[in-house]
């Protein structure tokens, strides 16, 4: 069976392409299947993850990153014209290597991919939730005309999956929203990729996060609520490992709170699972999300989790006082109180770490595989 997966890029050390890279590694192990993988803005980069050297990467590198510094007319052309090229070289690599099942990860691709003039299935995966397009555009920019421009795009995106062999989605409230306009939907949550034999003690007086430094996952009110957690608790420490558009800013902010040393950018990492080990608490502060990878990561790693209650994705994980602490969205206040409160409870940590322990095992790898083998023997 001959599959090919479009996605962006696979440089990022984003929950997407870690999912992906795990995916792939697996399937290519079992003796039936070809797989190939396209990018279009990898642009020489190195790739983040580790890919089995079976695995077939082309890398088109059509580069629709590279004009959004244009007018909103020359934008427009020239995405325009990379779109033909792109959809035009698709169609030629579908029919070449002889595809059976083309996966979108919600790419370019997706807003043509249902209409391509071949023979294969086609496949999308939603790493976030039915609302993505709006929630990126109203969390970069204020008022009327981008929330309208938001629904916009959402209704585009309904439109371009309606009528694919199959949409996946992430998470039962993503089915459950999907289900409404469409027919094509089946929910297959991320796997844990790890397989850990020591958990974190819980001890050490350290908050860590993970994650892109952009819009979307929030630090810069995670740091308004460190501001707030710090004076309750000086001697604890946040870590936020990741790097991104947003470093210096957030970087400016630390430096206005006056809260150097006690907030560290750590940038990117090889190994985070050392880091989750000496830590006390996750904390996810994101104003939208899918079914994080990373807070698969942490409660595998024996972490008590505290994250926004943002639509999808963490309410899935999370069973609030069982295993972690959800706060109302955006709420920086809020999340300021939770974070001193599990601080200054000890037992209530160690409770909610074991309980994130037996909470992660539903997200076991194997299990999880065999229902993308099964969705792929059924389509073909």
């Amino acid at each position: 069976m001959k599959l090919l997966y479009c996605i962006p890029s696979l440089y990022n050390a984003g929950g997407m392409e870690r999912v992906i890279s795990e995916k792939v590694n697996y399937l290519i192990q079992l003796p039936y299947y070809e797989i190939t993988i396209v990018t279009t803005d990898q642009k020489q980069r190195d790739i983040r993850f580790p890919l089995d050297e079976r695995i077939r990467l082309i890398h088109l590198n059509i580069d629709f990153d590279g004009h959004y510094s244009e007018n909103l007319f020359t934008k427009y052309f020239l995405h325009q014209r990379k779109l033909k090229k792109y959809k035009k070289t698709l169609i030629q690599l579908i029919r070449d290597l002889e595809v059976n099942i083309c996966i979108s990860l919600c790419g370019k691709e997706i807003d043509f991919l249902n209409g391509l003039p071949v023979k294969c299935k086609k496949v999308a995966e939603m790493h976030f939730g039915m609302n993505v397009r709006k929630q990126f555009l109203m969390s970069r920019h204020k008022g009327f005309l981008w929330g309208w421009l938001g629904e916009i795009r959402t209704c585009q995106l309904k439109k371009a999956t309606k009528k694919l062999d199959k949409l996946v989605v992430l998470t039962e409230a993503d089915q459950e929203k999907w289900q409404k306009t469409h027919k094509n939907i089946t929910q297959i949550p991320n796997s844990n990729p790890f397989d850990n034999k020591t958990v974190s003690k819980l001890l050490n007086k350290r908050v860590i996060s993970v994650g892109r430094l952009d819009a979307q996952k929030g630090y810069d009110m995670l740091i308004d609520a460190w501001e707030l957690v710090a004076v309750k608790n000086p001697d604890w420490v946040l870590d936020i490992f990741g790097i991104g558009e947003w470093e210096l800013k957030l970087n400016n902010r630390i430096q206005e709170l006056n809260l150097t040393g006690k907030i560290n950018l750590c940038g990117l990492t090889s190994d985070t699972v050392p880091h989750y080990i000496n830590s006390s608490i996750y904390v996810m502060s994101s104003r939208y999300e899918g079914l994080p990878m990373v807070l698969i990561e942490a409660m595998s790693c024996g972490l008590p989790i505290i994250s926004f209650d943002c639509e999808y994705g963490p309410r899935q994980l999370i069973n609030d006082g069982q295993n972690g602490l959800l706060v109302n969205p955006n709420d920086i206040i809020h999340l300021a109180e939770k974070i001193s409160f599990l601080i200054e409870d000890k037992d209530l940590r160690l409770k909610m770490g074991k309980q994130a322990l037996e909470s992660v095992k539903e997200y076991s790898k194997e299990p999880i595989m065999q229902r993308w083998v099964e969705l792929f023997n059924q389509l073909c």
